[in-house]
Order: C-alpha cells, then structure tokens, then sequence
C-alpha cells in the first residue's frame, strides 16, 4: 500500500520523524517497503483490511505509539433514513449495509484516498467485488432522499446513466457497453435479474457491483455521503461499511445510520 507522506503524518498528528517512522511502523506486523518524505510504502496482511486506508493505518499506529490507546469509539447518530430490501434480491446478491456521513470536507488528498480505499476493498477484501462492492454517493447536491430501496429488476427494466458517460442506457446496455460493465459482467452471470439502488422517487442510485450513477458523483464539493456496501457474505459486508465509515469520520465526517427493512 502506498500512502503520501504529508497525508499520513497529519493524521498521525506530528512529532516524529521519518527515521523514527522507520523503525516503528514494522512493529505494526506490516513490511515496510520504503519510506521517503514523499510517501510511505507498505504491505498490509489480509487480516487488517481496516489498514487498507492511510485513515485506519494512522489509527493502528497512534494505538501502538500510545498516542491514543483504547479501543477507538465513534459516535452513531439516528438518520430516520431507512433502506427497503426486496426478497427479489435473494439469490442475486442478498446482503446490503449501509449509512450517512454528514459534514466531509474534501480536499484533493481526502478524495483521492476515499476513492482508491474503495478500489482497494474491491480487489482484496471484495475479492473483485464478488463478495463485496461498495457504492459512495453524493446527497446534499444529487438531492437524493430516502427511503431507499434495494431490489433486483429485470435489466431491460431499469436504464439511468452511468458514471463517466452522458447516455442513458439500460442494465444489459451497461453490461455490453460501460467499461465497468465489461470488466464486471461475469459477476453476475446466470442471473435474469440484476441488483439496483433506488430512492424514494425512483431514481437510480447504484447498479451494484457493477457502476454508481452519474447523478451522485462525488467531487469536491461533497458534504454528505450515502453508503451502501452489498456483497453475498455479511460480515464482509459489514466490515467494509465500517472501514469506509470510520476512515471518513476520521477526518471530521459524523456517522448516522440507516435503518434496514426487509420485504
């Protein structure tokens, strides 16, 4: 893993020095590759997917510096959001976790990190989103609102457009047509129906684990998030929401949960 030196000493909070970085961080278990004042390369055991993001590595290594001890608590407010599971899901991709974050400042580096800690659960702990895919959605400049829904629909049914593309297009156009989709598609083979996010006025959040919509971009200028993580194994479902929720909170984002109702 790599994390930009400057990012990750901010969050540790200053004080100490590359050569004492150097001797500490491989106490953690982790190997160091190389450490500069530019950045920090280290290899994270699949054990500690919570060390994926330079947010959670900062924490485990203020732990074993006695900088802060203790296991860490977040505080989980009450969002009133609730989040509708159909049993149309059930044998398509049948687990789904997700919350709010409200109050993210972004700036370059805490963007960038947000997205590439997605990719990385997508590859190791998602197992190339097999097991696990995690949507990241912009609320307050979308506009979403709940309840949310979460279903899986007949492709030629569902059409929004993707992100990165201008086009509207349908789940089997997405599939032949987006890149993700290209990449991604087998993860769904052999099923007539495909999982979507909806909000409460239809509109297509995610088709997961495929492609988020263009309508909740994230970018810059982001306050509150919506979350969904949806995979077939629960715990890692949960474990990834609750990395991507505290990494976030990390830098100052306050959690709120979304309450789950199965049809």
């Amino acid at each position: 893993m790599l994390y930009a030196h400057s990012i990750y000493f901010n969050l540790l909070g200053g004080g100490y020095t590359i050569d004492e970085l150097r001797d500490k961080i491989p106490m953690l278990g982790v190997d160091m590759e190389s450490i500069s004042e530019e950045k920090i390369v280290v290899e994270v055991f699949p054990n500690r997917p919570d060390m994926l993001s330079v947010e959670g590595f900062a924490r485990a290594l203020k732990g074993f510096l006695d900088i802060e001890t203790g296991l860490v608590e977040y505080k989980i407010h009450d969002s009133g959001a609730v989040l509708f599971v159909d049993g149309s899901v059930e044998d398509v991709r049948p687990y789904i976790a997700c919350g709010i974050i409200k109050g993210v400042k972004f700036d370059e580096g805490s963007l960038v990190s947000l997205m590439d800690l997605q990719e990385k659960l997508h590859v190791t702990h998602g197992r190339n989103r097999k097991k696990v895919a995690i949507g990241v959605h912009d609320m307050n400049n979308s506009g979403i609102k709940p309840p949310f829904k979460y279903l899986a629909a007949r492709p030629e049914d569902i059409s929004f457009v993707p992100l990165d593309m201008s086009e509207e297009l349908n789940l089997t156009e997405i599939l032949r047509k987006h890149p993700k989709g290209v990449e991604f598609a087998h993860v769904l083979e052999g099923f007539d129906r495909c999982p979507v996010i909806l909000d409460a006025e239809e509109r297509v959040l995610s088709f997961p684990p495929i492609i988020n919509g263009e309508l909740t971009r994230v970018t810059g200028d982001t306050k509150d998030l919506f979350i969904e993580v949806t995979g077939n194994d629960k715990r890692a479902v949960e474990q990834a929401l609750n990395i991507v929720v505290t990494s976030i909170a990390d830098r100052g984002g306050e959690i709120y949960g979304v309450g789950l109702e199965h049809n």
